[in-house]
């Protein structure tokens, strides 16, 4: 039983994880490096992430400097940056990647508290997920003769409080980012 919970929390500690990863990407008031994360740059014939290729600044809220390790590839950087669904045009300034970022509009960050919202559903689905497949497993072992019927009570409200716990700190995660987001 105490695997099954170890389990449970695992899985779910890794959701958690990959949903704070995936809002980082989202932009609020500053503009963060992280939203480069997933561009990769086709560098000699192999896909490298952007933040392998060059050094990104964020210099004030509105513009960020991109300064390849190697200039020859800039126009290459610029082609991928175009290529993501980010909505930003580069500049190659002989060498340097300049790129202004335009506030949000009200709209926009409606749109992006929307696209939140729906991430954020979406990971409270999979921690329940993981919740219905460790209790499954719980059930069998009962059916099994492996746990009485009180380890598995028992062992159905660990897994219980385990995902009230990981959803209350998905909805959290989601306030603060959306607070961050409406902000101006």
């Amino acid at each position: 039983m105490d695997i099954i919970i170890k389990e449970c929390n695992e899985k779910m500690q890794k959701a958690l994880d990959s949903f704070v990863k995936e809002i980082s990407k989202i932009r609020g008031g500053a503009v963060n490096k992280s939203i480069f994360d997933d561009i990769k740059v086709d560098y000699y014939g192999a896909q490298t992430p952007l933040n392998q290729l060059c050094n990104i600044n964020t210099n004030e809220a509105s513009t960020i400097m991109l300064t390849p390790y190697d200039a020859s590839i800039a126009d290459e950087i610029v082609k991928s940056i175009q290529k993501s669904d980010l909505g930003f045009n580069p500049n190659n300034d002989e060498g340097t990647i300049i790129i202004n970022v335009p506030p949000l509009t009200q709209e926009r960050r409606a749109e992006l508290v929307k696209f939140l919202n729906k991430q954020s559903e979406s990971f409270k689905v999979s921690v329940r997920n993981i919740r219905k497949d460790l209790n499954d497993k719980v059930k069998k072992m009962l059916k099994n003769k492996e746990i009485n019927e009180d380890e598995e009570k028992s062992g159905l409200k660990k897994i219980q409080d385990q995902t009230d716990k990981f959803i209350a700190s998905i909805s959290e995660q989601t306030q603060v980012k959306e607070k961050e987001i409406i902000n101006i």
